[in-house]
């Protein structure tokens, strides 16, 4: 526990960390190296190390993962943090030109006939999707804000963007996701969004992979994009390779926001769902950028359980949120942005650009970790030393 100078107010910082199980072997703590073990393929490559799961693990992956379980999916908060750097450490001799050359891509449109070959392949998704528009449009105009704002509009903007099923296959909408694995107490959920067309999602490198407790990859990733309250349009798509940093792997201690959310960075590799569609061809991508600075006009893409307080939210992990704030920078290489969505969010994009009805978006960081009671959120500042060498890898 300790006091924000900024807030007055006490608050514990906690990293929306799920428990989170392997089916193989655990990775040997003492060295903080991944081990190779039936079941997954480890691979360490510079500074990125990933895990291979093998196409009978897909399989067995898209089977364990009904739509129920999708649904039921919940985090857990498991970690608190322990030292006192809630204020914003910054480097003062930090300039524009220690921030690196920026770097971008562009986001992505599926291909042109995606929605229609998703509809043969998943008819009664989109019969429901079909028979809850058709409600709407009797209930009124469904273009208008999809929702009441639920956060403090003097600091962030906070709002459920699917709510209404008339939105659902938007873009950019339809490129964010649920991302759901198995865990020793059960099924835990994050968020993450597709950033390549070549089928490649970006989330919290914690979702992935569990530093703090049993130091080991998680398995049975799948990830399932435009969820909406057990709806998916689009079906479900197994993790194929997962890629983290190596320094998120050695660091120890406990998660701390100021000095752990740099390398909190994730991407995987998604084979394709069970109509054998690829990911980005059906749902398109985001573009990413790295190497900008720290204040940026951001929307999160996630779906949170709770709220900063560690409250429920009413119908937590059905819909797709976002908040909507300015940036500020907490750290080195970590971002801070108003916020009032916790557990659930983790992974979720960080973007800029946002248009709806529009291919657009650049991801620049993903929800890593919050203060509680506080309505803030914060990430890795993307750069060329996280985002770009695990993308280099996967082949985003």
């Amino acid at each position: 526990m300790f006091t924000n100078p900024k807030k007055g107010v006490t608050v514990v910082a906690v990293l929306m960390l799920l428990v989170l199980g392997l089916s193989f072997s655990v990775m040997a703590q003492e060295s903080g190296q991944a081990e190779s073990a039936p079941g997954g393929q480890i691979t360490v490559s510079g500074p990125v190390t990933g895990i291979s799961f093998s196409a009978a693990e897909q399989a067995a992956a898209l089977s364990h993962w009904s739509k129920d379980r999708v649904v039921a999916a919940a985090p857990q908060v498991v970690a608190s943090q322990t030292t006192n750097d809630t204020a914003p450490v910054i480097d003062e001799a930090m300039s524009a030109a220690s921030l690196g050359t920026p770097g971008s891509t562009p986001p992505g449109a599926p291909a042109p006939n995606a929605d229609r070959q998703a509809r043969r392949d998943y008819p009664r998704e989109w019969a429901a999707i079909d028979a809850a528009v058709r409600q709407e449009l009797r209930a009124g105009p469904v273009w208008l804000a999809p929702t009441a704002p639920d956060g403090n509009s003097g600091v962030f903007t906070s709002y459920i963007i699917n709510q209404q099923a008339a939105v659902q296959r938007n873009f950019p909408h339809r490129v964010a996701g649920k991302l759901t694995f198995t865990t020793p107490q059960g099924a835990s959920s994050c968020s993450a969004s597709v950033i390549s067309g070549n089928n490649v999602i970006v989330t919290a490198a914690h979702c992935i992979y569990d530093t703090p407790t049993r130091n080991q990859f998680y398995t049975n990733v799948v990830f399932t994009p435009a969820f909406r309250d057990g709806n998916a349009p689009y079906g479900t798509y197994p993790a194929q390779n997962c890629w983290v940093l190596t320094s998120w792997i050695n660091l120890s201690g406990g998660y701390a926001i100021n000095t752990w959310a740099d390398d909190d960075v994730a991407v995987c590799k998604m084979a394709n769902n069970s109509a054998g569609k690829s990911l980005s061809s059906q749902v398109g991508w985001f573009g990413r950028a790295w190497d900008n600075g720290y204040v940026q006009h951001f929307h999160t893409l996630g779906y949170p359980v709770n709220n900063t307080a560690n409250n429920p939210l009413t119908n937590g992990g059905k819909f797709l949120r976002s908040c909507q704030s300015e940036s500020f920078q907490q750290a080195t290489n970590v971002v801070g942005t108003g916020c009032n969505l916790g557990p659930g969010h983790s992974g979720g994009a960080f973007i800029i650009g946002y248009q709806s009805n529009e291919v657009s978006g650049q991801v620049r960081s993903v929800y890593s970790g919050f203060f509680t009671n506080v309505n803030n959120a914060y990430g890795a500042r993307f750069t060329s030393n996280n985002i770009v060498p695990l993308c280099n890898v996967a082949g985003c």
